[in-house]
């Protein structure tokens, strides 16, 4: 019995990240390792939960990156799991442990099916289904042409974060609808939501970190109306995994932005590896355009400090209504590259990338420049690649940059790409 609980358990969990993670994930269906970033589905489905889970409770749900790939090797076969892992697969399809997985589960559907007679259960169940879908997609059809929605104000209740936003909204024709909502989630990785009352017209929402989201207001998982809402942060900020911010005495140190291994948490500090990052959103001097602006950082990130064999740094720009992106990879791992702007990804698996694999032992000078719609990235004042773009980035909203393991941020330079004038310098 309790191999066909963890056959059960674990198919359920894979069909659950392909159906939530799609083409991001793809490369989990060929067991392409390299390519996905096992370590952030991990601090996904711990963030999305651990709210439910107490702190010194937190171990018993912890599981490693070569764990979760052998779950993917072995799909087929008879796997046995530590308890922390059980719990951990259990968590993300829908249950609080193991034990209320076994408790609670299903595994009739897993069960072998006795023999009938199949083509008339067929023909029956075939009738059947096509009104079902029949009667769902008219009734799916009269609730979209019916329900209407709108956010009609936002409110910041402060200027960084954390920070209560405030939502004003209208609900109209929504009497057949099971749940009305506001979901804020960060991307197709973490879920967020907030149950809405149709007989009121205002929700807040308590954002811990600063970020930029795009708040949707839901029925029944039909988009009615949607906004940018942009959590400004006081100056640079750090932190490691994307959910565990740093105090800046902790890495503003020495003239550098650097996070020392101790600061982690033991339960990442002992992964083999780690993701570090540091950004900046809004309040940047003389609101510059991302069309028009000249970025400039010097970086490293040696593999010792906790990357793995193909470590990387990647800058992203963030405009209102577009993005630049850009991914370093060490030296013989430019298939990993890539560069995104609007309306084209480069990558390095289908594009001669090999300029953007270069040596990250050791400090270098990363400039990204846009002028009239002209993007061109320099690497130690050589162009390594240059093109045009057709729709404009707009405001500067935001910096990122992160790492695979710890690297280390020397200086970070904004200035206006036609008279050099600096806009902003971070030494740190």
């Amino acid at each position: 019995m309790e191999s066909i609980r963890l056959r059960f358990l674990k198919r359920k969990f894979i069909e659950k990240v392909i159906a939530d993670f799609g083409d991001d994930y793809q490369p989990i269906r060929k067991n392409d390792f390299e390519s996905i970033n096992l370590s952030a589905l991990i601090t996904a489905i711990l963030k999305k939960n651990r709210g439910g889970i107490p702190e010194q409770k937190l171990k018993d749900y912890l599981v490693s990156e070569q764990t979760l790939r052998r779950i993917f090797e072995e799909r087929d076969k008879d796997t046995t799991f530590q308890q922390a892992t059980r719990n951990f697969l259990s968590l993300y399809i829908g249950f609080q442990n193991y034990q209320d997985f076994i408790d609670n589960a299903n595994f009739e559907e897993n069960l072998p099916q006795k023999n009938f007679n199949w083509p008339l259960i067929s023909i029956i169940v075939g009738f059947g289904v096509l009104f079902l879908m029949l009667g769902f997609i008219w009734s799916k059809k009269t609730l979209v042409e019916a329900a209407k929605g709108k956010i009609t104000n936002v409110t910041l209740e402060s200027d960084k974060a954390p920070i209560t936003v405030k939502f004003d909204y209208q609900l109209k024709n929504i009497e057949d609808v099971e749940k009305v909502y506001l979901d804020y989630s960060a991307n197709s990785r973490s879920i967020d939501t907030t149950l809405l009352s149709p007989q009121k017209n205002t929700a807040s929402v308590c954002f811990i970190h600063p970020t930029i989201r795009t708040v949707k207001l839901m029925a029944d998982n039909r988009k009615l109306d949607s906004i940018k809402v942009i959590i400004p942060s006081e100056g640079w900020v750090a932190g490691y995994e994307e959910i565990f911010y740093l105090n800046s005495t902790q890495w503003k140190k020495n003239g550098v932005a650097h996070i020392q291994k101790e600061d982690l948490i033991e339960e990442v500090r002992n992964k083999s590896t780690y993701y570090s990052f540091l950004k900046k959103v809004s309040n940047f001097n003389g609101s510059p355009s991302t069309d028009e602006i000249s970025f400039e950082a010097k970086v490293k990130n040696p593999s010792s400090e906790g990357g793995i064999v193909c470590n990387d740094i990647s800058f992203e720009l963030i405009g209102e209504d577009d993005k630049i992106q850009l991914n370093l990879t060490k030296k013989g791992c430019s298939h990993y590259s890539y560069i995104h702007y609007p309306n084209k990804k480069i990558k390095g698996a289908t594009h001669d990338l090999q300029k953007l694999g270069i040596n990250l032992d050791e400090f270098v000078d990363v400039k990204i420049v846009t002028h009239q719609m002209k993007l061109e990235i320099f690497i130690d004042n050589e162009l390594v690649y240059q093109t045009n773009y057709d729709e404009r980035l707009g405001k500067l909203n935001a910096i990122y940059i992160g790492f695979r393991g710890l690297g280390t941020i020397d200086y970070i330079k904004l200035s206006n790409p036609i008279t050099n004038k600096l806009l902003e310098v971070e030494n740190f």
